[in-house]
C-alpha cells in the first residue's frame, strides 16, 4: 500500500510540475502576443493576425485604411521647346518655349488592407513577422502653379499645349515618387520603431517585407 501511495504522490508531483510548467508557458506567450499587439497597434495602427503552433491567435484589424510614415514636399519642373520644321530644317522665327512648375506633397506608407502577420513559435518565443512592401500613397500639388509660355513670331502657344504640360508634370511627379526613396525610408522607420518597442519588452523581431503585396518603384 504504502509503495502505491508513494507512487501516487510522485505522479501528483509530476503532474503539477507539467500544470504549472505549461501555465508559465502560456503566460509567456500570452506576454508576447500582447506585446506584439501593442507595438504594431502604436507603429502602424494595425493589429496583425498572430498564429501560435499554426493557430490563429489574433485576427487582423485595422481602424483605418492607409497611414502614412513619410512625407515630403518636392518642387517638380518641366521645360519643353518648340519649333515648326519643314523637310527636317527648323523655320526661323518658330521656336517657343514653355516652362511649368509646381510644388507636391508626396505620401509613402502603408496599405492596412493587405496583411500583415506574425508567427510566434511558443518554446522560443522567437518573432517572425511578414510585412507587405511600403507604396507611395499620394502625389498631391499643392500651392500655386506657375506656368509660363514665350511664343514665337510665327508660332504662338496654344491652350492645348499649356494643358498637355501641365498633364506631363502630374505624370512626371508621380514617376518621381515612385523613383525616390521614400518607400524604402517608410519600411525602414517602420522596422527600427517595431524592433525598439519590443526590445524594451525583452523581445527580438525578425522581419520579413512581402514583395508579392505591393510593386516596389
Amino acid at each position: 500500500m504504502k509503495h502505491y501511495l508513494g507512487i501516487c504522490l510522485v505522479l501528483i508531483t509530476l503532474g503539477g510540475i507539467a500544470w504549472l510548467g505549461l501555465h508559465s508557458c502560456m503566460a509567456s506567450v500570452d506576454h508576447t502576443v500582447d506585446s506584439v499587439r501593442d507595438a504594431f497597434v502604436s507603429v502602424l495602427r494595425v493589429q496583425p493576425q498572430v498564429t501560435v503552433y499554426q493557430r490563429v491567435i489574433l485576427t487582423q484589424t485595422a481602424p483605418i485604411a492607409e497611414l502614412a510614415v513619410v512625407t515630403k514636399e518636392e518642387l517638380i519642373s518641366m521645360e519643353e521647346n518648340v519649333h515648326t520644321e519643314v523637310l527636317s530644317v527648323q523655320v526661323p522665327l518658330t521656336e517657343k518655349k514653355l516652362t511649368v512648375e509646381a510644388e507636391f506633397r508626396i505620401k509613402a506608407g502603408f496599405d492596412l488592407h493587405e496583411p500583415f502577420s506574425v508567427e510566434i513559435d511558443p518554446i522560443s518565443h522567437a518573432i517572425h513577422a511578414t510585412l507587405p512592401r511600403a507604396k507611395i500613397l499620394s502625389v498631391e500639388q499643392i500651392g500655386k502653379l506657375s506656368l509660363k509660355g514665350d511664343d514665337a513670331w510665327l508660332n504662338h502657344v496654344t491652350d492645348a499645349e499649356r494643358a498637355e504640360l501641365v498633364n506631363a508634370l502630374n505624370t512626371v511627379a508621380h514617376d518621381a515618387a515612385e523613383k525616390s526613396d521614400l518607400k524604402d525610408d517608410a519600411e525602414k522607420q517602420v522596422g527600427d520603431r517595431l524592433k525598439e518597442l519590443l526590445d524594451r519588452n525583452g523581445k527580438s523581431i525578425q522581419l520579413k517585407w512581402n514583395t508579392l503585396s505591393s510593386t516596389k518603384g
